[in-house]
This record gives structure tokens, sequence and C-alpha cells, in this order.
């Protein structure tokens, strides 16, 4: 997820019993044209095995040329979205834009497939609309060739993140094709990971969106689908240590200033439906000195510990 899953988000996923994590959206223009902030986005280190790096583009030549690169890193698969919804990837024909014409994509898996020796994944959605899924067709095209295993996300791009994700198109998919299927898509609680095993009859389920601020995710799940116990729920004094901990790891990782801009997104997350935070939250986005943000953390934190009402201002 762009701007979300990152290296140090990447670890602490890891840490809470994720199998396996994806780099954030790399473009295969960037890497054919060396830009070194792209490159920057395909740093990882070994604590994040096993690791997909993520690409997206619409020119096979730079798909295939930019998974080679990629390939050098040595991570443990190349991923290819053809997925993301998002206008920015969309206009640029790549992401979820593919879907409309099948023949590229296949052009596309094919010579990504052909150019590396390690395994490639396809990440997609069921179509570019409702009166256009390709789902089934494109599932087919990826599995002949060659691909490892597929991911689908069963909402059009036209839908981007409304409505509700149909499963079954997860288990048509399945029924369809004979490499790995990954389910993806409104799963928000260990319990809607189990139905979707149950309801789809996926191989494993990626989960994204519920994973924004919440870590613990990953953890709960699995034990859930091990031994059918539900634990706890983080508190909010685990969320805001959790932002802390994320800051010092952000700062160590991209250093300052940057820190501090990159993390805000993060800790809207972690403050997510927390008592007062829609007040805090705007006041935080405002703050420039760590130490201040850090005390006014920690000051939220109390508060909430022992029930005072602590202003913060900016």
């Amino acid at each position: 997820m762009a701007g979300i899953s990152d290296s140090p988000s990447r670890k602490i996923a890891r840490e809470f019993d994720a199998d396996i994590v994806v780099s954030e959206l790399i473009s295969a223009e960037g890497l054919v044209r060396d830009c070194t902030r792209t490159w920057d986005l395909a740093k990882f280190d070994n604590s994040e095995r096993p690791i997909g790096l993520q690409i997206f583009g619409a020119r096979p030549a730079a798909m295939a040329e930019a998974a080679a690169k990629l390939a050098s890193l040595n991570p443990d698969f190349i991923d290819i979205n053809f997925g993301c919804p998002a206008p920015k990837i969309v206009g640029k024909n790549g992401g979820s834009s593919i879907l409309k014409d099948l023949p590229l994509l296949k052009t596309i898996v094919n010579d990504v497939v052909k150019s590396v020796s390690l395994p490639v994944t396809v990440k997609m959605r069921a179509g570019w609309d409702m009166s256009e899924l390709t789902y089934i067709e494109a599932g087919k095209i990826v599995e002949d060739c060659g691909a490892a295993a597929i991911a689908l996300h069963p909402r059009t791009k036209s839908q981007g993140f409304s409505g509700k994700s149909e499963w079954k198109m997860i288990g048509e998919l399945k029924q369809a094709v004979k490499i790995p299927v990954i389910g993806n898509g409104d799963i928000n609680t260990p319990e809607d990971a189990a139905r979707m095993f149950e309801e789809t009859g996926c191989d494993a389920v990626m989960i994204g969106r519920a994973a924004m601020g919440n870590p613990w995710i990953f953890s709960r799940t699995k034990q859930y689908l091990l031994t059918g116990k539900i634990s706890p729920e983080p508190s909010p004094a685990d969320k805001i240590n959790m932002a802390l901990r994320l800051y010092d790891s952000m700062i160590e990782y991209y250093g300052l200033p940057s820190a501090i801009y990159k993390m805000r997104s993060h800790l809207c997350y972690y403050l997510r439906g927390l008592p007062g935070s829609t007040e805090i939250k705007p006041v935080m986005m405002r703050l420039l000195s760590v130490d201040e943000i850090k005390d006014s953390l920690l000051k939220y934190r109390d508060s909430l510990d022992t029930d005072i009402d602590i202003r913060i201002s900016a």
C-alpha cells in the first residue's frame, strides 16, 4: 500500500506474525530510468523476509527490465500489480487499467516471468467495472504465463473500496485455476479471515487496509485460525506506544524531517477511533518537532489511562 507498507511498517507486520509482506507500489518506469526515489521504495532487509517487491506499469519491456533489476536485490518473489484503482496509477495505464486489455496483460506477465528466475505473483481486481468482469479469463492467462500465484480483490476498479467485495468470485477463480489463489478484501477481523477460507477455499488471505495502524490483526488472526481463540483487542495505550515505536523506526530509516511527514498518515490510523482523537489529530498534524510530537502523544496516552482531560495545543 503506497505510503503505508514501507520497510519500518513491514518489519512490525512480520514481528506480529504476518507470513509474507509486500513492498509499496514501485514504478517500472522509475526503475528503468534509475530514479533514486523509486529505488528507495525497493529497499528491505532480511528481517522482512519473505518479501515480494511489487511493480506496476503498462509497457511490457519496461516491466520486464524493472523485474530483472529488482531480482538483483534478491527478494523472495516479484509481484505484478493489476489491482490498484488510484487515479494517478490508472492514469498512467497501470494497475487495474490493464484489466481492460487482456492481450497486454498476457504480454506483461509472460515477459516478466521470462525475465527473472524468481517466482512471479499477480494481484488483480475482478475487472474494470461490473460490465467487464475479467477475473476468470485473466486468472487463466496469468496461470498459463507461468505465474506462481494470484491474489484477487473481488471488487472492480470502478467500485474502488465502496460496497462489498464479492467473495464468491475468489471461490470461482480457485475452481478455475490450479495455482494458489490468495483472497483479499473486507478482512477486518480474525473471524473474517476464517470465513473467507471456508467460503472460498482460497489458499491464503491477504490483509491490507485492516492492518493500517493495527499490526495486531496478523497475530490475532493467526491465533484464531490455529486455536479458535480470540485474543483481546489492543488497548489505547498499546496503540499509542506502537505509534511511538514506529516514530523511532521512521526517524532511523528516513531521517528528519522526512520521518515526521511520512509518519502523519500512520499516526492517523493508530489514533483512529480513540476517545478525543478527532480533536487531537489535527493538532498533531501541525507539530514539526519530534520532542513535541512524542510529548503530546505521551500526555494523550496518560490522559486516556487516567481519564484526565488534557488538551494539547500547538
